[in-house]
């Protein structure tokens, strides 16, 4: 066997144990130990960061708000668990200005949509490089014909902002001019949004140019402390990462390792690398392809509460975390076609891990502040009938290492009230002197624990939102699911109804699965030698579209289009149409290799 044979052996054996992890049965697990390595404790802030940069690839983002003293990790989490995603899509910004965005982060098209090329432009021509004074006056008659279609094109152009599939990571708060121009993309009243702005040009001169800002992006605001920010908020998830002595402890224990071995942790980790190129597909199939994710439950909302207005909003964007779920899962989930369109089905598993990590965030994002102060309401305030700012600040203090003044404390107290959880009254005999009365006793947030706890009511509840689900869905409609085909084969199969809610219901069979835990390592080990070989991309994987078969063996030949260029490497890479192939080619030998010519 060639150099060349075995490195292309050994890359097609990677990507085939990159599969198979992406396919593993606790994926988000694996997600999670990688990170771990990087980001001590935090899981609910690391998994809200996680699932909002994956939503930048859904139709509807979330826009993600983590809340908490200084230094508490809000910047580190985010910036730490982005790495798994393309560095083009991550966009750290500061205190960024309308004309910096624009001028940073803003594409020049003409009117059709087309990129301006400078270098088209057109140029005056010089009287010394003519032998004539005619052929001089005729080329510069057609220079101003040139000059003057260019300057209508320049007229009619409009600068793009692309914010589709992006994650906006807001470093501090942005210009009040910022917010006021991104507010209708942010909030999803519109998806395209224009506005004029007037600027200089290279001479000095003042001009109005349209600006058009165009496709909604996952957000996360690390800093929120401008008054005019509140609104959005209430529009958003709402993240504390962990104060307590346990996390200092393990992230001063880290930051010692990383001084005393910097070598150990100045590289990406196999496993990072495997999870950055699962982003990437992700992206590939989600973003690019026409595919978008059904949650098959009619009766998720009676799990939710309803007990005021903020509930409808916040029920709304609980679906759109719900859905950032099987998303990362995609390899696992059964999907159906409609038209053009693929829906990737939701699970039963998919809902209770929604569940779990919404269950750390529900106050924090019902209110809208962090967790510091609602602790404070739940450990002190709400202990006691009525309380005076004197007395319950002597209190904190008696239990507390770090001091608070009463000034601090009457802020939290304000916020306290602000959100429905504080009464503030004057004191009957002084009017000067403020009395506080708690509001909130139970946690409304109890009754997603308690339907948690009982494992079997999750399950019935879902059972019911699924048959009622399968009424409204027309009875031809077709599922499918990712599988091998044979060794040299895999891509997307036709399954039953049945099936499809089955892996609904009680999620994939156990030989969907291959992984085997051994110390700290996870170990891929092949069910069966039917194994998928798949070309290798340095940057994604492709996954192939196969054509609807319930047996492969029955298969016929004529159907199978084989790639030659892997051919020319000793590879067997088929597909079952000429399109299929024809996507396999542009995705792997276009570009630098130079075997494949347009």
């Amino acid at each position: 066997m060639s150099g060349e044979q075995v490195k292309s052996s050994s890359q097609a054996e990677q990507v085939k144990q990159q599969v198979e992890t992406w396919r593993t049965e606790n994926l988000l697990g694996y997600v999670l130990k990688d990170l771990e390595k990087r980001v001590k404790r935090d899981k609910p802030t690391k998994l809200s960061v996680l699932f909002t940069g994956l939503s930048a690839y859904l139709p509807e983002p979330i826009n993600l708000f983590p809340k908490g003293e200084s230094g508490i990790g809000k910047t580190y989490n985010t910036v730490e668990t982005l790495k798994y995603f393309p560095k083009e899509d991550v966009w750290l910004l500061g205190g960024v200005s309308p004309k910096a965005l624009i001028h940073d982060y803003g594409v020049l098209l003409d009117k059709f949509g087309e990129p301006i090329d400078f270098s088209n432009k057109p140029e005056k021509p010089k009287k010394k490089d003519y032998d004539s004074e005619e052929e001089y006056q005729e080329t510069l008659k057609g220079y101003k014909e040139e000059i003057k279609s260019w300057s209508e094109t320049l007229r009619e152009s409009y600068t793009l902002i692309d914010l589709k599939h992006k994650i906006l990571v807001f470093l501090e708060a942005p210009e009040f001019e910022t917010f006021k121009m991104l507010y209708p993309i942010l909030s999803h009243d519109t998806d395209r949004i224009e506005y004029r702005f007037t600027d200089k040009t290279a001479r000095g001169q003042l001009r109005t140019s349209k600006v058009v800002i165009e496709g909604w992006p996952a957000t996360i605001f690390l800093m929120i402390d401008k008054k005019y920010m509140e609104e959005l908020a209430t529009r958003s998830f709402t993240a504390t990462p962990e104060a307590s002595k346990e996390k200092i402890g393990e992230a001063n224990v880290l930051t010692n390792l990383k001084a005393s071995a910097p070598w150990r942790y100045n590289h990406e980790t196999e496993e990072t690398k495997c999870i950055s190129k699962l982003v990437l597909t992700i992206k590939n199939q989600f973003a690019e392809a026409k595919m978008d994710v059904v949650i098959p439950f009619m009766n998720l909302h009676e799990l939710f509460p309803k007990e005021i207005v903020r509930d409808m909003r916040d029920f709304q964007h609980f679906c759109q975390f719900l859905k950032t779920f099987p998303v990362l899962n995609f390899l696992q989930r059964p999907f159906m076609k409609i038209g053009d369109k693929r829906f990737l089905l939701s699970t039963v598993e998919d809902v209770r891990e929604a569940l779990k990590i919404y269950q750390d965030l529900f106050e924090t994002t019902r209110t809208g502040t962090e967790q510091r102060t609602l602790n404070f309401y739940h450990e002190l305030v709400k202990t006691k009938e009525t309380w005076y700012l004197s007395e319950i600040t002597h209190q904190y203090n008696l239990t507390h290492a770090k001091k608070l003044s009463s000034g601090r404390i009457g802020e939290i107290l304000k916020r306290l009230d602000e959100i429905g959880y504080v009464d503030i009254d004057k004191d009957a005999e002084d009017k000067r002197i403020n009395i506080y009365r708690p509001l909130v006793k139970e946690e409304e947030k109890s009754r997603i624990s308690s339907i948690l706890e009982i494992e079997t009511l999750l399950n019935s509840k879902m059972e019911e939102g699924l048959e009622a689900w399968k009424k409204i869905i027309s009875s031809e409609t077709h599922f499918y699911y990712y599988k091998n085909f044979s060794e040299d084969k895999w891509g997307e199969q036709e399954i039953s109804t049945e099936e499809a809610f089955k892996i609904v219901l009680e999620g994939p069979s156990e030989e969907n699965f291959s992984l085997l835990q051994k110390g700290d390592r996870l170990e891929i080990i092949s069910n069966k030698e039917s194994n998928s070989k798949i070309e290798k991309k340095p940057e994604t994987i492709s996954i192939p579209e196969t054509e609807t078969i319930r047996d492969n063996s029955n298969k016929p030949k004529e159907a199978t289009f084989q790639c030659p260029f892997c051919q020319k490497q000793n590879k067997r890479m088929f597909f079952s149409t000429k399109h299929d192939l024809d996507l396999h080619i542009n995705a792997w030998h276009s570009g630098s290799n130079p075997d494949y010519v347009r």
